[in-house]
């Protein structure tokens, strides 16, 4: 019995159906939140352990400061991002902006997305059926890591679940207040990041597969949701050259969507410098997602065409969600490759689950508990790589803030090496994220080449003149702290020789898997 008539039938059953209506519903509240409270913490559990990387620095910098400074910011750069980091200001106001604290928001989202697909997976088929789509969607490498990301990958996911989950029940009941309600959630969806309007053409395939007479309305609620987020799908299509260029084959791309994309999250490989990324065992994370992806796979495989499956209204509600949005993106990114990354698809893990939930449901006992050890088994090297200290593609800013908190001093010079070329003087990304993250570690220090900070030049990471065009500020100061990044071998020789020639001389030499730490003395 689909569970959207199950309101119905306890109305005209009586005193009996009620009972069992009021059982059920405890039964799947208690699962729902069960589940979700689950969630949050596997994704929460580590978060404390793993260096911030640029990106959750970005919130951090963005989120941390006045409305106006925000507003201003979003005007120049990463209105994409600009509710995400308006949600994270009201946050850190109150929270504060250590790293554990922005990412705790994500944690929370995760259980949220997980309660919700409890819930929808009891609509779709039984409240067992969501326990099983929900574990599965708080176990996935991809969804671990979005709960330990400081940025809005979990938000998207939370609200996707939400929005499909309303659009279930307006599709079944009718109720006007449903479809404002499933309007309001893909608005907010699509203010957060934009790709989540790919959703919409998913909903729509699903729509017309099982309620067409709804197709109608289903599509005026859709575009009255993107024209309450056009402003951020306006701003950010002007601002889309900050997505970048990237080097992405047709056979980089199908590895990282059939791996990557949602059974590995990021990875503790270095981008840059020589050091080890992750001890332990360095390798077993990249053996074990390809056992769970090719596993997962063939699961999902089970649920599309295995005769004992018989879950066509779960399939129309998962397959549209889970192959469109990544195959339209796909598609151009053939083209233009930097429109798609691994991470933009958080919103779509859901969609994974439930397939994958209804090819667990279709195999026997004994293959039902092979397959779930396998998945099980080797998620755990891959959960295990995204605790470590070095997690975020080998990210060491939290190492090279502990090694400043040690060994520098208040009254000490620092300079922050850039990374990338300056531009009529200026370097516009430098290694100061290490003080918009760790603030702490380089409190009392004097910054020699700072020109705006982020705030005053509506910047995430602030603005800097050359070394040499700070030459002149070095004066009265006995110790300089140089963090750089071990890629710009360049910038290092030059800026090695003006300090020799100021009367510096390296003392102290410390060297992580990306940036290195020179204290130098006069």
């Amino acid at each position: 019995m689909p569970v959207g008539t199950t309101d119905h039938v306890a109305l005209e059953g009586g005193a009996t159906d009620t009972g069992h209506a009021i059982s059920r519903f405890s039964s799947l509240t208690g699962a729902s939140f069960g589940v979700g409270i689950l969630a949050t913490l596997v994704s929460f559990v580590g978060s404390w352990r793993v260096s911030l990387w640029s990106d959750e620095v970005a919130t951090i910098s963005a989120a941390d400061r006045g409305t106006l400074d925000l507003l201003r910011l979003l005007q120049n750069i990463d209105a994409v991002h600009g509710v995400y980091y308006a949600a994270m200001h009201g946050w850190i106001s109150l929270f504060g902006a250590s790293p554990v604290s922005v990412r705790v928001p994500s944690a929370l989202a995760v259980g949220a997305g997980a309660t919700g697909l409890v819930v929808l997976g009891a609509r779709l088929v039984d409240v067992r059926f969501g326990v099983v789509a929900g574990i599965a969607c708080a176990l996935l490498p991809r969804v671990t890591w979005a709960g330990i990301e400081g940025r809005s990958w979990a938000l998207t996911l939370a609200l996707a679940v939400w929005a499909t989950l309303a659009l279930h029940v307006a599709s079944t009941r009718g109720e006007r207040r449903w479809w404002v309600a499933y309007g309001v959630l893909m608005a907010l969806g699509i203010g957060v990041n934009i790709y989540v309007a790919l959703l919409l053409v998913a909903h729509g395939t699903t729509v017309a597969l099982v309620a067409r007479r709804l197709l109608w309305r289903w599509l005026a609620v859709g575009v009255a949701s993107v024209v309450a987020a056009g402003g951020v799908v306006v701003r950010s299509i002007t601002q889309g050259g900050q997505l970048g260029t990237t080097d992405l084959g047709p056979f980089r791309l199908a590895r990282n969507i059939l791996v990557n994309q949602w059974f590995l999250g990021e990875t503790p490989t270095p981008t840059t410098g020589t050091g080890t990324a992750f001890a332990g065992w360095p390798d077993a994370w990249k053996v074990a997602a390809v056992v769970l992806a090719g596993t997962a796979w063939v699961a999902m495989a089970v649920a599309v065409v295995g005769r004992r499956s018989r879950r066509p209204t779960a399939l129309a509600w998962s397959l549209p969600w889970l192959v469109l949005p990544t195959a339209l993106v796909a598609l151009v990114a053939l083209v233009e490759p930097s429109l798609y990354n691994p991470r933009y698809f958080v919103f779509c893990a859901p969609a994974v689950a439930l397939v994958l939930a209804v090819g667990l449901r279709a195999l026997g006992k004994w293959p039902f508990v092979a397959v779930v050890t396998v998945l099980a088994v080797a998620a755990v090297p891959v959960y295990a790589s995204q605790r470590t200290v070095l997690a975020k593609s080998s990210s060491d800013l939290l190492l090279v803030a502990d090694h400043l908190s040690a060994h520098a001093r208040p009254g000490d010079a620092i300079y922050y090496g850039p990374r990338d070329d300056a531009v009529g003087g200026v370097v516009t990304r430098s290694l100061r994220t290490v003080s918009i993250g760790y603030p702490g570690s380089v409190k009392g220090l004097y910054d020699v080449t700072l020109l705006e900070s982020p705030a005053d030049g509506t910047t995430l990471f602030g603005t800097s003149i050359t070394l040499e065009a700070a030459e002149y500020r070095l004066d009265g100061y006995s110790t300089l702290w140089v963090v750089r990044r071990q890629d710009r071998t360049a910038e290092a020789g030059a800026d090695d020789e003006l300090l020799k020639a100021a009367g510096f001389r390296p003392v102290n030499y410390w060297l992580g898997p990306q940036t290195t730490v020179l204290e130098m003395q006069r």
